[in-house]
């Protein structure tokens, strides 16, 4: 299958961010506890960490699993499943709680943000690493790229991610947490406070400490 080509052939990481992943009854749920999975609304993209499991103990790989998640639902959060059952916060944890565990988890209440963080991070190692011989980002007189070319690499831009939320909105995607509705926002959160948090991000690599994010 095309799944087993990925995991066995390409697959040298698995990282999902926000998500979905299979409750204890082996059916994902949305974050209001809506079953998407006899509504046909979701792939079951869990068996893909599954066969990486088994690669790794027939091959003797180590291929890792890092997952993004906030509200509990999420492929990867099993890492912390007694966590999210008992979280007076997430009321029906006990149905929507994703088994599914991540070999590294970032728990962020905005998954885009910890995936924004995974990003700087990768650019920070990338800067660190840097040899000259990379043609990814525009390069200095040495050959090597700055932190600040590797964040443009690695790093969405706050233009690029406004575009992309208004063609989710227009293509009639919807914001589950709260309403349901056709909006702008991210995960129950204004956009504003997403770009903010991106901006803070970038502005912690670049040895600031950011702007407080609010969340209004």
């Amino acid at each position: 299958t095309r799944m087993q080509t990925i995991v066995y052939e390409k697959c040298d990481l698995l990282i999902a961010c926000e998500r979905a992943g299979p409750g204890a009854d082996g059916k994902y749920y949305t974050m209001r506890g809506i079953d998407m999975t006899s509504m046909g609304l979701i792939a079951p993209l869990h068996k893909m960490v599954e066969m990486i499991h088994k690669r790794n103990n027939d091959d003797d790989t180590d291929v890792k699993f890092i997952a993004i998640g906030g509200g509990g639902n999420e492929l990867g959060m099993g890492k912390v499943i007694d966590k999210i059952r008992t979280n007076p916060k997430i009321s029906n944890g006990d149905l929507i709680g994703a088994v599914t565990p991540a070999d590294y988890l970032i728990a962020a209440s905005v998954s885009n943000c910890g995936g924004y963080a995974l990003a700087a991070a990768c650019a920070l190692v990338k800067s660190d690493y840097d040899d000259g011989d990379d043609k990814e980002a525009d390069s200095g007189a040495d050959g090597k790229k700055s932190i600040e070319d590797w964040l443009e690499v690695c790093v969405p831009s706050a233009e690029h991610e406004t575009k992309l939320l208004n063609q989710c909105v227009a293509a009639a995607c919807r914001d589950d947490v709260i309403s349901g509705k056709m909006k702008a926002n991210v995960d129950g959160t204004s956009f504003k406070a997403t770009l903010s948090c991106l901006q803070s991000v970038k502005d912690a690599c670049l040895g600031g400490n950011g702007d407080e994010v609010k969340t209004e």
